[in-house]
């Protein structure tokens, strides 16, 4: 996993199912913010494509946040609006691992 803020990198792994079989999946929010004046119909597109896969939506001026987003969705929004929005992810399994 590499953490940009820190500028380090840490290798670790852990299940990825639960004991009885059920997955683990990462979740959390996703932040977006237009990248130049230009970019913020952007910021709507995102908000009607989060919208329609059902995650609740908070606006806050330019910054759109989406809450409990699964990491395909987070990594299919990356895609389609990375070039014209600045998107920030903080994804996260419940429970956390055990190390």
């Amino acid at each position: 996993m590499y953490d940009c803020l820190q500028d380090s990198y840490t290798d670790f792994s852990f299940a990825n199912f639960d004991a009885v079989g059920r997955p683990r999946p990462l979740c959390g929010s996703l932040s977006a913010s237009p990248l130049t004046p230009a970019d913020t119909p952007a910021l709507q597109q995102l908000a009607d494509f989060a919208h329609e896969l059902g995650y609740e939506l908070e606006r806050n001026g330019e910054q759109l946040t989406v809450q409990d987003i699964s990491l395909v969705d987070a990594l299919s929004i990356n895609a389609r609006f990375g070039g014209e929005l600045l998107i920030s992810c903080d994804l996260r399994r419940d429970p956390p691992a055990r190390f």
